[in-house]
């Protein structure tokens, strides 16, 4: 990243005589009328088309991939975990070379032996092993794959069916395809690293209570690998541990089919309308920068013109049209999701990120990262009252207005300037000189997690910084940015709702020790978090969900992205920032000078970028008193308006009849609704939800096949066999799982492997071979696109996780206290369930449920005793989608083998599951054997048993809902 010798402080405050002496007065630069739409600085080269019915899902900039622990990789524990893509027995044929390529790892320069002594090509040689067999490029684009901080250059390769991104190659001499492929050179960078010894030092420990040197010790940092940073050398000299790596271009070849995209957007880079990020149906974010604007509008054009059917814009074209406005999609849809806020149909921060990627930001971008407000203000207390006003911070009011003293002198300051102002030479006056966001901040904030310890490292020339300008006290920080200090109005990321991880040092990095003599390490919580960094983020969202919040929230998204961001409004509100920060104010192509541009390329990221103002007048405000609004915040199973309350009776009865042929007994294997009806499958069965099919496995083909499930006007008869795929595995399927949205199916085998595929309606592709459970025949499965999960269970007790992304081992799940609870650890693994909210794992192992975090981290369970004899011991059990911070909800449902049915409850603090609630009716008598969990408010629940009855739970509803 350009740096300038006038910013030797990275967080230094801007100044009007810094601002001239960069040249970046607006007279400098085009400037944006404040009665001129912003919208029209993007040139709409997208034909007119159809708005159609609009898809309210829109990614949420990959919350979930946020949450993957750094230590991950570490957590082998020896197992093989061979990977194989095998299509030799499979019926039909499958791309081996799509197949390793879609999970988007990187092919190494060793695997073009060949041609690595080609420095320029003069077609496409250099790269054709990096594309899949069946495609070809029609044209190609330099760009620059933005991650975080880092910019690597790329081609844009555009296919028939894909695009791909393909790193460490860019294209000269000519347009096209005329143009030479040439392989780019390696970049170099050295890190110095202290790490601390394990149990060194606990949070909140300073020097006067460790034994001397004992704080600043460190181990060798050999065999630590910091995300890409690779291994670490000694000094041999003695002095600080020196890690050295060198940062490759890998030639990663990203393939990304338009049968996969779930949706595009435009973004600025460098506040330029050139760049566009691509979102798969994994939600992962692909954010890249063309050259200039009519190259992004040209891509964007062609993207939205192709066949998208599993995307958001996939039923906005009516018959006839060939394309998309893009344009007026997004404004459409961007009234609808603020409509659903306002209805309460989604929580706030859903809204606050729905915002954030309609203003641009980005987490592939940390100079536009998304911006979250502060919430509480108070951080001194023993305890807090959500109930309480008091402890909420003035929503209405900028960071810089928190203070009536300080507000005074942001006042004051701008009134100086604006006297000050002559001319157009001169930069417009502003109160505040640095801003609420900008990649500095995020890293300040998340110093402590992979990878953004080591972008913190790049930011800072390779060290971590003095340790007094570190993130080590939240409450200090509230206090920096509310009250204390006029160079800090920073505002929070969305990792303080939904990521405790951040708050730990995992890593054990040595950060130092601040001038008063507190060791820096793990944060310091307010009293009220009682040191748990778990309970901490779960009251901060509680906070952010409150009804307090909910009334007030619109007026905060009036200063960050409405119409006080900018104007007169803006300069009532206390809310202007240096102008460079602003869209509109910058053309660096314009600027011929490189040293200004490079200048002012600093500025840019340096200061921060204010986000795309979204509307020009105010926002809605909140609908909190009916009880339709309370709906969508309401934890699974319990009241609405009673949220302590949980309530379940059944109120309809079936029986199963779909799917039987030549079952040797009537048991349920899979349920659903559909249109209000019960649909209920056999017991080797799974439906395929969307299209409303079945597959059928356990056969002597070793395969499966696909049924009718339900009739429609194409198909008028059940069971129908739409297609057989034989040979699927080289043993007898024992499990299937298919994905909520249809398009993959995880296969277990008695073989002890596990087979993932692509499902497309048609044919069944195989992607990989998943090899780890050591002989154990594979019982149970459970898959999340979401969090692009794949978790197993076998007959021995073992429960392995994968990521479905990069068809690669995640870790082994461990259950210790099942010793503790006498529990036979050979006893199988019932069923696994995902809750597709927060990515925790609900494991059955014999008659030990178990709840775990997406890091493998055990929260809670349940120990076997006199309550789990044998004739009531559970039978399989499925989580629901009940968010960490609603603590009144049910996480999980438990069948019997008696017919009982029981809702459990997670006690964070005793991490313990407590039985919330038992059904009332005894409408089952015999082993239950299918469960799910079914409405957009999971307040109905399935159920299914071995004599194919099937029953439909509702919870409780008061009369005026």
């Amino acid at each position: 990243m350009p740096t300038s010798s006038l910013m030797e402080e990275r967080n230094a405050e801007a100044t009007a005589e810094l601002l001239k002496e960069l040249n970046l007065g607006p007279g400098k630069a085009k400037l944006l009328d404040e009665d001129e739409d912003e919208d029209e600085l993007e040139d709409d080269l997208v034909s007119e088309g159809a708005e159609g019915k609009l898809n309210s899902e829109v990614v949420l900039a990959d919350e979930d991939a946020s949450k993957m622990s750094p230590s991950d990789a570490n957590d082998h524990e020896g197992l093989s975990t061979a990977i194989t893509v095998d299509s030799t027995d499979v019926g039909q044929p499958t791309a081996l070379h799509e197949g390793a390529q879609e999970g988007g790892d990187g092919h190494d320069t060793e695997d073009l032996d060949g041609i690595r002594n080609k420095e320029v090509a003069s077609s496409y040689d250099l790269i054709t092993g990096l594309i899949a067999a069946g495609d070809w490029p029609e044209k190609s684009y330099n760009v620059k794959r933005c991650t975080g901080l880092e910019v690597r250059q790329a081609l844009l390769l555009w296919c028939r069916d894909a695009i791909y991104i393909i790193d460490g190659f860019e294209q000269t001499e000519g347009e096209g395809l005329e143009g030479k492929i040439k392989r780019l050179e390696k970049s170099n960078t050295t890190y110095y690293i202290n790490l601390r010894q394990d149990g060194s030092v606990s949070m909140d420990v300073t020097n006067d209570n460790v034994e001397d040197g004992q704080a600043r010790s460190y181990q060798p940092v050999e065999d630590r690998v910091l995300g890409e940073m690779g291994k670490s050398k000694k000094d041999k000299a003695g002095d600080d541990e020196i890690g050295e790596e060198e940062i490759t271009y890998q030639h990663r070849s990203q393939r990304v089919p338009f049968s996969d995209l779930y949706s595009v957007f435009r973004r600025r880079y460098q506040l330029q309308h050139i760049a566009l990020e691509f979102y798969d149906v994994h939600k992962k974010g692909t954010l890249i920068a063309f050259s200039n604007n009519a190259e992004r509008e040209e891509v964007l054009t062609k993207v939205l013109s192709s066949n998208l059917p599993n995307s958001i814009f996939s039923s906005s074209l009516l018959v006839g049209s060939t394309s998309i406005n893009y344009k007026k999609f997004m404004n459409s849809l961007r009234q609808k999701i603020t409509n659903q806020w306002v209805q309460g149909r989604i929580t706030n921060f859903d809204f606050i990120m729905h915002l954030n990627s309609f203003a641009g930001r980005t987490y592939n971008d940390l100079t536009q990262y998304p911006v979250f407000p502060w919430v509480l203000s108070n951080y001194d207390s023993d305890e807090i009252d959500l109930d309480d006003p008091t402890v909420y911070r003035d929503l209405s009011k900028p960071m810089g207005g928190q203070g009536a003293q300080r507000a005074v002198q942001f006042q004051e300051r701008y009134e100086a300037l604006e006297s000050n102002y002559l001319n157009d030479d001169e930069p417009p006056p502003f109160h505040y000189g640095t801003h609420y966001s900008c990649a500095a901040y995020v890293l300040y904030y998340l110093m402590r997690l992979e990878p953004f310890s080591r972008l913190a490292l790049s930011l800072q020339g390779g060290r971590f910084d003095v340790a007094d300008r570190l993130f080590h006290d939240v409450g200090a920080s509230w206090k920096s940015a509310s009250t204390e200090n006029l160079q800090d109005v920073r505002e929070l990321i969305p990792e303080f709702f939904y990521l405790p991880e951040f708050l730990e040092n995992s890593n054990n990095f040595d950060f130092g020790t601040t001038q008063s003599g507190k060791v820096v390490h793990h944060a310091t919580l307010p009293k009220w978090a009682k040191g748990d960094p778990r309970r901490f983020v779960r009251i901060n969202r509680q906070a952010l969900e409150s009804e307090h919040v909910s009334k007030h929230l619109h007026k905060w998204a009036d200063l960050i992205f409405g119409y006080k961001q900018r104007g007169q409004e803006a300069v009532k509100a206390l809310n202007t920032f240096v102008h460079v920060t602003y869209e509109g104010t910058v053309d660096l192509d314009q600027i011929e000078d490189p040293i200004q541009r490079d200048s002012i390329i600093a500025q840019i990221q340096n200061f921060g970028q204010t986000p795309s103002r979204l509307v020009r007048k105010p926002f809605p405000g909140r609908n909190i008193v009916s009880m339709s609004a309370l709906a969508a915040l309401t934890p699974p199973f319990c009241v609405v308006g009673a949220q302590h309350r949980v309530y379940v009776r059944a109120t309809v009865l079936d029986t199963c009849r779909v799917g039987m042929v030549c079952q040797t007994d009537s048991s349920v294997g899979d349920l659903c609704l559909v249109k209000g009806q019960l649909v209920g499958v056999g017991k080797q069965c799974a439906l395929i939800l969307p299209t409303k099919k079945y597959f059928r496995y356990g056969g002597p083909n070793n395969g499966a096949s696909v049924h009718v499930a339900v009739t429609s006007g194409r198909f008028r008869e059940v069971d129908r066999v739409l297609s057989i795929h034989d040979g699927m595995h080289r043993s007898a399927i024992n499990v299937a799982k298919p994905s909520l949205n249809g398009l993959w199916l995880v296969t277990g085998c008695v073989d002890s492997t596990v087979r993932v595929w692509r499902y497309d309606g048609k044919n069944v592709h195989l992607q990989a071979t998943l090899c780890g459970h050591e002989g154990g025949m594979v019982t149970c499965i459970d898959v999340s696109t979401t969090f692009g999960t794949i978790v197993s269970g076998d007959a021995d007790g073992n429960i392995l996780v994968w990521d479905i992304r990069t068809l690669t081992f995640v870790r082994k799940l461990r259950n210790t206290s099942a010793l503790e609870a006498g529990e036979d650890l050979g006893s199988s693994a019932i069923s696994v369930s995902i809750n597709h909210k927060n990515g925790n794992i609900l494991t059955l192992v014999g008659s030990m449920l178990s709840i775990f975090d997406i890091n493998g981290i055990k929260l809670a369970s349940f120990a076997p005793g006199y309550d789990f004899a044998s004739k009531n011991r559970p039978s399989l059990a499925i989580s629901t989608n009940c968010p960490e911070w609603m603590e009144d909800g049910v996480v999980a449902v438990t069948g019997h083998v008696n017919g009982d049915v029981r809702l459990w409850g997670l006690e964070y603090e005793e991490k313990a599951l407590i039985m919330c609630h038992q059904l009332p009716d005894k409408v089952h008598s015999c082993p239950i054997t299918a469960l799910r969990v079914s409405g957009d408010l999971q307040d109905t629940l399935l159920v299914g048993d071995k004599s194919g009855k099937m029953s439909m739970c509702k919870t409780l509803q008061p009369e005026a809902f």
